[in-house]
């Protein structure tokens, strides 16, 4: 009985970021399609934006399932499904979007490899 207890208490401190992460990945969301305007014309950075995009609602989804699945006194069989397929829709969308950003952000100076692109009209 007191293992029950202990497991409930865990499952409402688990309901409680549950709601407070999905919370700050809608707030993301928010701050991500406001960059995602911005940056349209470059493809790349475009490409970026949308996936990061497409990752967060994907885990807005994920901790919002989580919630249903941790809030519920029983739990819920498919809400933690709807949460590993959420999760696994937003690592796949964070990788495409690290993936493009990786060969922008990880030059010694990324102005001077954007000056030598358009010099020889990679641009």
């Amino acid at each position: 009985r007191e293992q029950a207890r202990l497991d409930r208490g865990f499952d409402i401190a688990q309901c409680n970021f549950d709601v407070v992460n999905a919370a700050s990945y809608i707030v993301r969301a928010v701050v991500q399609i406001k960059d995602a305007s911005s940056v349209c014309p470059d493809p790349k950075a475009c490409m970026v934006s949308v996936a990061n995009l497409i990752s967060s609602f994907a885990w807005v989804s994920q901790f919002t399932a989580m919630s249903v699945a941790d809030c519920a006194v029983d739990g819920s069989q498919h809400a933690l499904c709807a949460g590993d397929i959420s999760d696994l829709v937003a690592a796949v969308a964070s990788l495409v979007g690290v993936g493009g950003a990786i060969s922008t952000d990880c030059v010694d100076d990324p102005d001077e490899t954007q000056a030598a692109k358009i010099e020889i009209g990679l641009q």
